[in-house]
């Protein structure tokens, strides 16, 4: 009897083991090479592109950008206050970066979104990219734009900003209209960088 009531304690001090072993791997898992625990991933909630003039040479425009951040990046990744800013790409070419912007109002454990603005003006367009973008706006009626954002960070032992590239997203402009595209289809992801 006595061996029996031992030989069950041993099967549940073995069980604990695997059960912690496994939590561990798992644990180990998360991180990734370098032995920073990986970043939830950033999507883009909404992006607008307003063309205020077009040119064959010059573009000038407004875009818009919010970001949703998940419940459980701020506070232990993201400050809840600090600067934003974001630049928007085609085909990998920068067209705006946003002056920093200030917020305030991150909450703790609930997804939020954060919205910033920049002005596309005057760029010079006259070369291929701009030939694809007139393209785009006067033919197809459609146009996909790449961005980059940071934000700052608060992880702890680091400093300066959290770095982000997203998707390509796809801009459709409203019918009839060649100055308003909105954000169509999938949201894309954004990722740590």
């Amino acid at each position: 009897m006595a061996d029996e009531k031992l030989s069950i304690g041993v099967r549940i001090f073995v069980s604990f083991l695997i059960a912690f072993g496994i939590c561990g791997l798992v644990l180990l898992m998360i991180k990734d090479n370098s032995g920073k625990i990986l970043v939830p991933k950033i999507e883009l909630a909404s992006m607008d592109f307003t063309v205020q003039n077009i040119t064959m040479t010059r573009l000038n425009a407004k875009w818009d950008l919010s970001i949703r951040i998940p419940d459980d990046l701020p506070g232990k990744y993201i400050c809840l206050q600090g600067d934003l800013e974001a630049s928007l790409l085609y085909k990998n070419v920068t067209l705006a970066t946003s002056s920093p912007q200030k917020y305030y109002n991150l909450k703790y454990f609930n997804p939020q979104l954060l919205k910033i603005s920049a002005n596309v003006s005057e760029v010079d367009i006259g070369g291929l990219i701009g030939k694809d973008i007139i393209n785009d706006v006067k033919e197809r009626k459609e146009v996909h734009f790449g961005s980059r954002f940071s934000l700052t960070d608060c992880r702890e032992k680091t400093t300066g900003v959290m770095s982000y590239e997203c998707d390509e997203a796809t801009l459709r402009f409203e019918p009839s209209s060649e100055m308003k595209a909105t954000m169509f289809g999938d949201h894309p992801n954004c990722i740590n960088v």
